[in-house]
């Protein structure tokens, strides 16, 4: 059976488990005993609230769920979930830095990403659209502003051309195909570091 209604209900319980009140979280707000509790008891999400404030639906519980008992388009969504997420649960193309995160240009890794999920949406249309939309939208976000950085210029640039190149009808090609004539031409205005 599709496990979809299961992920979407993972998905309204993060929402409520991380609505904000007063600049917190529901999280915490809870005790160091209740968290625990929650922790315990709430299977297949991870939560933090140390220095990272979170509560996502673990792609590994998922992924060993449609195993058992998904369908051939849920175990292709929670291994690419899998893939696509860090140590840190955050997207595998940026990581921390500072209070932010910095996007990893000219790593190899944001393409990849992007592939697989044009990928799964060609093989699974119609499936995980919400989550599947937005990965693809993140990423060109990342290419077509071409900002925060954790590496130099050279790299940004590096990684704004293979895009293009590699992906020559995305939508955001004419956003990216601005940013790398603006970075030739007056690398100076908008700066490719956040900090």
């Amino acid at each position: 059976m599709s496990l979809e209604p299961v992920y979407n209900a993972a998905l309204a319980v993060q929402n409520d488990l991380m609505t904000i009140s007063k600049d917190l979280a529901w999280i915490e707000y809870l005790s160091d005993a209740d968290f625990a509790n929650l922790r315990s008891r709430l299977k297949g999400f991870v939560l933090s609230r140390g220095l990272d404030i979170f509560a996502d639906p673990d792609p590994k519980f998922f992924r060993a769920l449609a195993e058992k008992r998904g369908e051939p388009a849920d175990l292709a969504f929670f291994t690419l979930m899998e893939k696509s997420i860090a140590p840190d649960y955050l997207p595998v193309y940026v990581k921390p830095q500072g209070r932010g995160v910095c996007v990893r240009y000219g790593e190899n890794l944001i393409a990849p990403y992007y592939a697989g999920w044009l990928e799964y949406q060609r093989q699974s249309p119609g499936h995980y659209k919400d989550k599947v939309t937005q990965s693809l939208a993140d990423v060109e976000d990342a290419v077509g502003l071409g900002t925060c950085a954790c590496g130099e210029i050279a790299s940004v640039q590096q990684e704004l051309n293979g895009f293009v190149n590699r992906f020559p009808t995305a939508a955001v090609n004419g956003r990216i195909r601005d940013r790398i004539e603006q970075l030739d031409k007056d690398p100076g205005k908008l700066p490719v570091r956040c900090t």
